[in-house]
Formats: structure tokens, sequence, C-alpha cells
């Protein structure tokens, strides 16, 4: 093993039991609804309408498209994650089957899905680029590839490295306790008034679930920004077309939907 493999299994190991640790369980209704009426994703699965169709969901989390695939489509999901207690959090949705599982080397064959969906996953894994070449293997021609990424040009990288720098330098000074004291409060009720207005509805945070999704947006071992172009000439590499371009969660997300002509390949390496 190279010096190389080694930090990037190190890294993925980090990722993993931070998952462990804070599972995100952000699957409230509101944010489901959400998801379904405003997102690409929510599109391509709305669009999903012949029986037998699969869904690979990378990165799964709670299994939200799971949930959303079940209710809306006659599609079948297969859901991969990395972090093991993640999936068992997300097995009381009865989601489908859950498959632990390294981004950057599914447990999945060649050309397996209709649907491929990546939600703010890739820019946590070791290598984004490489990652990305995954989803796109697993896609079968005529499929779509919906993958959201942070983005390099939205507010939130401003956060994540000023803000964010300073949150994290407090928690190696004083751990978790010194964050729940100082810090989340203030975070569970910018969340707590922001989705609410971005929603339009009456949101409300479970504390716990709030409390994982601090850790998830401040304190993750790898967080990467990219830009539409990168990502599309990602997909190019891959043999893939960009249909859409789009800034979601508050234009925290860059989102493309990308697909593969139905009398292709499937691009391996």
């Amino acid at each position: 093993m190279t010096g190389n493999d080694s930090a990037v299994d190190a890294l993925r190991r980090r990722t993993r039991d931070h998952y462990d640790r804070y599972q995100f369980g952000f699957d409230q209704e509101e944010i489901l609804q959400e998801k379904l009426e405003n997102r690409v994703m929510g599109e391509a699965i709305r669009e999903l309408a012949v029986a037998g169709s699969r869904v690979a969901d990378v990165g799964c989390g709670a299994c939200r498209v799971a949930r959303l695939v079940r209710r809306h489509t006659p599609a079948d999901t297969i859901n991969v994650d990395l972090s093991l207690q993640s999936l068992r959090y997300a097995q009381r949705h009865d989601a489908g089957p859950l498959v632990v599982g390294d981004n950057m080397r599914l447990p999945l064959r060649t050309a397996c899905a209709d649907l491929v969906i990546s939600n703010g996953v890739i820019h946590h894994t070791p290598d984004s680029r490489a990652s990305f070449r995954e989803l796109a293997r697993i896609l079968k021609p005529g499929g779509t590839l919906v993958v959201s990424v942070y983005d390099r040009e939205g507010w939130y990288y401003w956060v994540w490295h000023y803000p964010g720098a300073l949150i994290r330098a407090l928690r190696r000074l004083a751990g978790d306790r010194g964050l729940r004291l100082c810090v989340f409060p203030f975070f569970r009720l910018a969340v707590f008034v922001l989705l609410s207005i971005h929603t339009r509805r009456w949101f409300s945070l479970p504390a716990e679930t709030a409390w994982n999704l601090f850790h998830d947006q401040f304190t993750t071992p790898q967080c990467a920004f990219h830009s539409f172009d990168e990502v599309e000439g990602w997909g190019a590499e891959a043999g893939l077309r960009c249909v859409e371009r789009r800034r979601e969660a508050a234009r925290q997300l860059a989102t493309l939907r990308l697909t593969r002509p139905a009398d292709s390949g499937v691009a391996i390496g």
C-alpha cells in the first residue's frame, strides 16, 4: 500500500466513523415534500413510471430517496452508504435493500440502475472525481444521474472555511460539550428560521437531528467544493450529457442532471 493509499483509507475510516456517530437523519416530512416538489431529484423520481425500474441512492443516509420512490413510483430502490449505523437508523423506514459500501468502490454491478441519485455525498469522499466515475459506471444506457455537490460559487464555501474553521478549532479545545453550549443553540435557531422560510411550512427539528446536521455541516473530515463546469466535465469523460443545472438547498448545492445515451456503451475505469 502506498502512502497515498494509506491516507485515502484513513480519511475513509474517519468519514465512516463520523457518520456512525452523527447519523444523518434529516428526513422530516417537510423536507421530503420539498425535495419532491422543488428539487431535480424529485422531478427525476416522478418520471419513473415503468415497473421494474431501479433507483440507486448512493450515500443514502436516512433513505429519503427510497421513501419518495416507494410513495410515488413503481420502481425499486437499492440504498448504499458507508456508515453502518446510518443504515441501521434507516431500517425503520422499510426502504428496501441496504448495502454498506464505499462510494469509490461501489459493490454494485456495472449498468445496474435506471436512475442514480447522489445528494450531497461525493464531496465528502477522498476523491470526488473518482466517486463520480463510480456513479456513472452503475448507470444504464438511457438512464439518468442526479448528483449534487457543494457549490464552489455559493455562500457555504465561505461559511465552511471561516466560521467553520473557528467551530472546528473550538471543538478541538472544548469538545462537543463546548459546542453544545456555545454554538449549537444558535445553529438550531437559524435552521428553524431558514427552513421554515424555505419550505413555507412550520418546521420543527428534533434536537438530536439538528445536532447531527450541525456536525454534517461543520465537522466532517472531508469537505470539497466544485463548480458546474467541473462536474459536467467529469460527466463528459464518462460519456454522459448534462441536461440540467440548478442551484438548490438555498444555493448551497450545485445539482446536475446527466443522461447516458440509450445507444451508448458504458465507460468503465
